[in-house]
């Protein structure tokens, strides 16, 4: 059975430091973290989890709780939280808390009774009635929504990503761009978003035309109905997430539009989705798997709060080019 020092002699540092590692703590570099990372694969080594929880009075359970879990962006968040977590020894329950679900406070109150080591809301934001369910001390984030300072998150300047998307179509060319945005109920991401878009098109000297979907994918052929038939002379729609952006490809091909030849598509996020539709979706990207992995370092370094920003970046793809 592989122990601790196995892992230790392998990564050519103490066992103590390979126990920060696991833990989550601070106190070492990212070279070395590294090193500890490759040699725990490499054994296969799996911390006595049962042990250690008897110890600190918390099991080595983190709780995910995501608005849809079939959601892409979830999917991928969710993928960099559970290598994290295994990589720490952890395991992830996920629960989901989408529109017209109920469940939020009993996972709260179970995650209480089960004493995780944490809790991740993707998408959503902390609320004092969430903490006061909690209680005070399991640590709880929120990923990819930023909420300000009161509590721990993890997310992009959603204004000045969405107003670099549009600044890029801009260039382009581009003058008739409509936006297909999500839930306006969505106030710190989609209403920030929304602001961005309308400040570069303001600056542009052009005029904005906005309607609105749910994020998904359903939501976007009817939502692109719309935004036709008040301009049908549009060259660009610059949707607020991949699965509405790939709908609107889609969409526009069935209806016999070329795209991009007669109308460019940028979406965001940059999820897998943007590569799984012909052509190749052009899109505004998050870390999202880091932010996964950062969440669960953030959960297990104590003391490690408040807000945190990350880069976006524009990821060209076929989905858009200059108008004719």
């Amino acid at each position: 059975m592989t122990t601790i020092r196995d892992v230790a002699r392998l990564a050519g540092v103490s066992p103590a430091t390979v126990s920060r590692v696991v833990n989550g703590l601070v106190g070492y570099s990212s070279v070395t973290q590294q090193k500890v990372e490759r040699a725990i694969e490499q054994l296969r080594y799996e911390p006595d989890t049962l042990a250690r929880s008897l110890k600190t009075k918390q099991t080595a359970v983190i709780g995910v709780l995501a608005p849809v879990v079939s959601d892409a962006l979830s999917s991928e968040i969710m993928s960099g939280v559970e290598a994290a977590a295994r990589l720490r020894g952890h395991s992830v329950i996920l629960g989901r808390t989408g529109p017209g679900s109920t469940f939020a406070p009993s996972y709260l109150r179970t995650l209480r009774t089960y004493r995780a080591a944490g809790v991740i809301l993707i998408s959503a934001a902390v609320t004092p009635d969430m903490r006061r369910v909690l209680g005070s001390t399991v640590p709880l984030m929120s990923v990819a929504i930023r909420d300000g300072h009161r509590f721990s998150s993890l997310a992009i300047d959603d204004e000045a990503a969405a107003y670099d998307g549009t600044r890029h179509l801009i260039a382009l060319g581009h003058r008739r761009i409509a936006l297909l945005a999500g839930d306006p109920a969505s106030v710190l991401v989609n209403t920030v978003r929304v602001r961005g878009y309308q400040r570069a098109m303001v600056e542009a000297g052009l005029v904005p035309l906005i309607e609105h979907g749910n994020s998904l994918y359903d939501s976007a052929p009817p939502a692109l109905g719309r935004l036709l038939s008040r301009d049908p002379r549009l060259t660009a729609v610059f949707a607020l997430s991949d699965e509405m952006g790939a709908a609107v490809v889609n969409e526009l091909q069935r209806i016999g539009r070329r795209v991009p030849d007669e109308i460019s598509v940028l979406g965001f996020d940059n999820t897998r989705t943007s590569q799984h539709v012909h052509p190749a979706l052009s899109t505004v990207a998050q870390p999202l798997e880091r932010m996964g992995e950062l969440a669960v370092e953030k959960l297990l370094a104590p003391g490690d709060t408040g807000a945190r920003l990350l880069p976006h970046r524009l990821v060209e793809r076929g989905s858009t080019r200059a108008p004719r």
